[in-house]
């Protein structure tokens, strides 16, 4: 590939090849002077811009485990999490470079605007040609907190074929242009966009995700690959139905993060055609198993098969459970991290034997292909029926009126919990008639007993959506109905 070829493009302008090993090199001979390496953790908090795959990947030159602090924290919160990784040197900017060089020492903290320059000849070589191994170096990477405080998952080995797997599962090549969004402290995104460039590929950075932003830069850019949750891709699927115009050339643009319902591949695939990869992946285990766009229709309910070198089967306590039967689903993989790290010098825990799980329930069919229903944080309990949300969004998606759902469960005296909705609608729907039109749609001890409208659906930071915001904010919002 050419060193004048384009590795990185952002706000700022642009990065060849030749450029970004140049500012690799530097980073790592920097980082190397302030203590890091092989015992020493790189971590930073930065948003969308350049130096944070500058620095993971000096990290990774120079052995250090790379660690992302996340996006929005509280001082307190983001104490914790330094108290947490116990890093050697962090990088950051502005008033988050003020705030840590308090938290965490000055001398500790590197200005990502005006760095300073290496002393000395570091001897740092240049980059291995790992191929874009994942795991090629070591991570310690804080879970998003979906159903729960974050936790930091420590990750200290990769593996070549199935990393080789998993970019041919993306369609990840020399020639990707991925197109980042979301957060880089997520490990979707993250990794995704150190593959490309690892691969060759090219990445463009926008600041942050927002529909107009993201459909534009993938015109402009010609941009073929890509992450999105998808409540993400919802909200761009939306917005590019009411817009005319050009749509970029997408091809493999992988969505993960939470479940992907049918009614949405129906709706991405009918507006920007067979453009996606669904990814079933999480922080703690990568990803798992993927279903091309082309498999969309014909595997309803799935989220595709395991890639090589990869097993998943559910489970029910310790017992492993037949084709088509729904337990806790496991996996194992050789990217299964080593566990959470609570502390300094605490040996990391977390994991179940060698077979890993964060919780996710579903099944996997006679051909191989798994299905999820949800995690088993969000199972509704209901007079003792179990009820995943997912299956009464499907439903309730259907509604003519519902432009959006989220479905949840509420404490109940009398029932335990009880199903409610948040809709998002352009008029005012009753429960009454909600609980009507499902009538037939799905089983009675299904349809939702408490109906919530709401402007918008809450979405955390990395653009899941936010059901724990959802049940706190029931108690104080109008009931419909």
């Amino acid at each position: 590939m050419s060193g004048t070829a384009a590795a990185i493009v952002s706000e700022s302008g642009q990065l060849s090849r030749d450029e970004l090993e140049r500012e690799v090199t530097r980073w790592a001979a920097l980082l190397r002077s302030r203590g890091a390496g092989p015992a020493g953790r790189v971590a930073w908090l930065l948003p969308n811009r350049p130096e944070v795959l500058t620095v993971a990947l000096a990290a990774r030159r120079i052995g250090a485990q790379a660690v992302a602090l996340g996006g929005r924290s509280t001082p307190g919160e983001l104490a914790g999490r330094l108290a947490v990784a116990q890093p050697a040197v962090v990088v950051a900017s502005g008033a988050a470079r003020e705030l840590l060089e308090l938290l965490h020492g000055k001398e500790n903290v590197l200005d990502a605007d005006d760095p300073p320059e290496p002393a000395g000849d570091p001897g740092i070589p240049r980059a291995a040609a790992d191929g874009g191994r994942l795991g090629a170096g070591a991570s310690l990477l804080f879970t998003s907190g979906t159903t729960g405080s974050p936790k930091a998952a420590l990750r200290t080995r990769g593996d070549r074929r199935l990393s080789d797997a998993i970019a041919r599962g993306f369609r990840l090549g020399p020639s990707s242009r991925f197109l980042v969004g979301g957060p880089l402290y997520h490990s979707g995104p993250w990794t995704c966009a150190l593959m490309t460039l690892s691969l060759g590929g090219t990445v463009v950075l926008l600041p942050r995700f927002d529909e107009r932003s993201w459909l534009d830069s993938a015109v402009e850019h010609r941009c073929d690959s890509g992450f999105l949750t998808p409540t993400q891709l919802a909200r761009l699927v939306s917005f590019a139905r009411a817009r005319p115009g050009p749509r970029p050339p997408l091809s493999h643009v992988v969505v993960s993060g939470e479940p992907f319902p049918d009614r949405l591949k129906r709706a991405a695939l009918d507006v920007f055609g067979e453009g996606f990869v669904e990814c079933y992946g999480c922080t703690e285990l990568g990803p798992m198993c993927a279903l091309p766009a082309e498999e969309f229709l014909a595997r309803p309910g799935s989220c595709g098969r395991p890639f090589d070198g990869v097993r998943i089967a559910a489970f029910r306590g310790a017992r492993r459970l037949p084709a088509g039967e729904a337990g806790t689903l496991r996996a194992l993989t050789p990217l299964a991290f080593d566990g959470y790290v609570s502390g300094p010098g605490q040996t990391p825990a977390g994991r179940d034997g060698d077979w890993g799980s964060v919780g996710d329930v579903g099944f996997v069919d006679e051909e191989g292909y798994v299905h999820l229903a949800g995690r088993d944080d969000d199972l509704i309990i209901t007079g003792g029926v179990n009820v995943f949300p997912s299956d009464v969004e499907e439903v309730l998606a259907g509604h003519p009126d519902v432009e959006a759902c989220a479905v949840f469960g509420l404490p109940d005296p009398r029932w335990g919990e009880v199903v409610a909705a948040a809709v998002r609608s352009g008029r005012r729907l009753e429960l009454a008639e909600v609980r009507d039109w499902l009538r037939g749609r799905i089983a009675d001890d299904r349809r939702p007993r408490r109906l919530f409208l709401v402007d918008e659906l809450p979405v955390t930071a990395t653009g899941k959506l936010a059901r724990r915001v959802l049940r706190e904010r029931a108690a104080r919002e109008p009931v419909a109905g």
